[in-house]
């Protein structure tokens, strides 16, 4: 578990020092028009772009981190061929998941202790950038390829490793708002990586995750627009409902019609991760 601690302590690392690298210029501007006294000096605030910026940065390296210490194989099996058939099903089944998720965390009623910052950076061109890209690309190659994968091979027991990895990735979002929709997509993302020993669906299903949630908060302007108040509790039943037997639906055929047998998970065939 160690291996797994040291990566979550650099994943947080880079961005508390790439924040800080970011916002030191601002500090010390506003240090010198207030006469370069600490006098009434109450810090800088950071602005959005600023922390739009530190998060891309962080990502990247986080990227490279996790490629040259070779948690990770950045090559064509990494990022392996996946079907047609298989890509597609993966898409309806994150929409599906997001459809119930999101329901079931408006009724939990958690504080949202990031909705702002969310808002602000999505309507910031290296917020969108953040969100939708670096995100997906940092989080697939951490919890999936580093952690999941790693958990799997060392524990031998696939769906245990599935589990563990998406509970830490919830946790790891550090809003309690955010923690249960991580967990529950999580699962389906590490599910479909378990299967096919590639991280491509698994990247392709968290760009539109966090994609919807950005082109939401662009489309309804309103940070606190939830799918109650904006179909009804009546209309956010059943598109919860829809989104259950979709996903449904989406496993049966991904297990029974399209991957045959899981790819082989242990120390020899270490190249899925």
């Amino acid at each position: 578990m160690w291996r797994i601690v040291k990566l979550i302590i650099y994943f947080y690392l880079y961005q508390v020092l790439f924040t800080a690298l970011v916002t030191l210029p601002e500090i010390w501007t506003q240090l010198m028009n207030n006469g370069g006294h600490t006098d009434g000096f109450t810090g800088a605030k950071i602005t959005i772009t600023a922390t739009c910026l530190a998060l891309v940065l962080s990502g990247i390296t986080m990227i490279w981190h996790l490629i040259h210490f070779k948690y990770v194989k950045f090559n064509l099996k990494s990022f392996g061929e996946v079907s047609g058939k298989t890509m597609v099903l993966s898409i309806v089944w994150v929409v599906a998941s997001m459809m119930f998720a999101n329901l079931c965390c408006e009724f939990l009623n958690l504080p949202d202790y990031t909705q702002t910052t969310a808002y602000a950076m999505s309507r910031n061109v290296l917020g969108i950038l953040s969100i939708t890209i670096m995100a997906p690309l940092v989080e697939e190659l951490l919890f999936r390829g580093a952690i999941q994968g790693h958990l799997m091979r060392k524990w031998k027991m696939p769906y245990l490793g599935i589990v563990v990895s998406s509970l830490i990735f919830g946790v790891v979002h550090g809003n309690p708002a955010q923690i249960p929709f991580a967990f529950v997509v999580g699962i389906a993302l590490g599910w479909v990586y378990y299967l096919t020993g590639s991280l491509l669906p698994g990247v392709l299903m968290h760009f539109i995750n966090n994609g919807s949630s950005v082109l939401l908060y662009t489309l309804s302007g309103d940070p606190d627009a939830t799918m109650v108040s904006s179909l009804g509790e009546t209309g956010a039943l059943a598109l919860a409902a829809v989104g259950m037997v979709l996903t449904v639906v989406c496993i049966f055929v991904i297990r029974k019609k399209v991957v045959d047998e899981p790819v082989q998970w242990n120390e020899e065939n270490n190249l899925q991760a």
